[in-house]
Parts: structure tokens; sequence; C-alpha cells
């Protein structure tokens, strides 16, 4: 089973190069060449994700301490 695997995985490497105009420039190229772009390409996007996620938690953070305080100081308590 793992060989067929293999080699499934394999054809869908060689045959992707065709079938999306994309991944063209890969047709010559060995599959091996082109999972390394394919996961270098996966992990770019992963990582801006969540560079993004954590930004956006961060901005949100801050606005919801800015409201706390402000709440805080309407209700007469000094920080």
């Amino acid at each position: 089973m793992l060989v067929n695997f293999i080699n499934i995985s394999y054809c869908a490497m060689k045959l992707l190069t065709y079938q999306d105009e994309k991944f063209s420039s890969y047709r010559g190229k060995s599959a091996q060449e082109f999972r390394f772009s394919l996961s270098e390409e996966i992990r770019r996007r992963v990582f801006y994700t969540s560079f993004v996620k954590n930004i956006e938690t961060n901005i949100k953070s801050s606005h919801i301490i800015k409201a706390l305080k402000q709440l805080i100081c309407l209700q007469g308590y000094h920080l």
C-alpha cells in the first residue's frame, strides 16, 4: 500500500505541472524540486497567516484594554 501511495503521489506531482499553468515552470524539474518549492510556499503562507492573526489579536487586545481603562476611570477609580 505504501509503494502504491508513493507512486500516486509522484504521479500527482508530475501531472499537476500540466494541469495548472501556475506550475508549468516545474515541468522539466524533478518531483523533489517541485515538492520542495510547494512546501516552501506552504510554510510562507502559514507563517504569514499566523503572523497576521497574532497582530490582529494584539490590536484587538490593546483596544479592549484601553476600553476597560476608560470604564474604570469613569467609575471613579484611578489607575
